[in-house]
């Protein structure tokens, strides 16, 4: 592990995990905690980490970001004391915005809420976000078939406020970096010890455009390929079922 990402969900994480793909890092993000290690996750989100856990999960990977790993940055930090730590941030005014429309777009999906809703690997996969919102933003317990709900404003962003000074005041100078995306590469590179590419600065996720492309990926067109299966299976038994009743 060479990079812990701290920031929050909606502060550029995917932009941050683009870059550091470019630079040739290999780094897990949301989606592989919760398709990769969503059991062990679960573990952690109820009853805590224990010594060595974080290091058996990411010692082959060069960098974590994204949710529920951003939470647990001191405790990733101990377990790979060696690592560096960047950290992105926006207004909670403009973050706040964003957050909400992400959930929005998510909501208004069809495919969220069949995949999420009707196949084993995706009620286990919403079981994991939920709990991720139970954690960080003291979402009520929720029934399955129910849309998420989303914490009050005001909680959400004195959430984002405590984490940010937290970061601020607890990381080491001299392993942290306070990226801003208007400065292009020369800031990551130079921290990271990186030549700067030779293509623009990325920005990804804009207007919480992930919510649909997410379904573009691999991990999460395992989802779209278990659901087909399970039509497939109901389509033959119907034809049977009919057939049956014909003759």
């Amino acid at each position: 592990m060479k990079i812990i990402v701290a920031s929050m969900l909606k502060s550029g994480t995917q932009t941050i995990r683009n870059c550091l793909e470019i630079l040739g890092y290999t780094v897990v993000d949301y989606d592989y905690h919760a398709f990769v290690d969503r059991d062990e996750w679960k573990k952690i989100m109820m009853y805590g980490s224990e010594k060595g856990q974080f290091y058996k999960m990411y010692k082959d990977i060069d960098a974590v970001c994204g949710s529920p790993a951003y939470h647990y940055w001191k405790e990733i930090v101990a377990e790979f004391p060696d690592a560096k730590v960047i950290l992105t941030t926006r207004d909670e005014e403009e973050w706040l915005k964003s957050y909400e429309n992400y959930f929005a777009r998510m909501h208004s999906s069809w495919t969220d809420a069949v995949t999420h809703n009707f196949t084993p690997t995706g009620r286990k996969v919403q079981h994991h976000f939920r709990e991720i919102g139970r954690l960080i933003f003291s979402c009520p317990q929720q029934r399955m078939f129910k849309r998420m709900v989303q914490p009050n404003r005001q909680l959400m962003k004195r959430r984002y406020r405590e984490h940010v000074a937290d970061v601020l005041a607890n990381c080491e100078r001299e392993k942290f970096l306070h990226l801003t995306f208007s400065d292009g590469w020369e800031p990551l590179c130079s921290f990271l010890g990186k030549d700067i590419p030779n293509q623009p600065f990325p920005h990804e996720n804009q207007k919480g455009s992930l919510a649909v492309s997410k379904w573009q990926s691999d991990t999460f067109g395992a989802l779209k390929t278990e659901l087909n299966y399970i039509i497939a299976i109901i389509l033959v038994i119907t034809c049977f079922c009919v057939q049956f009743l014909i003759f």
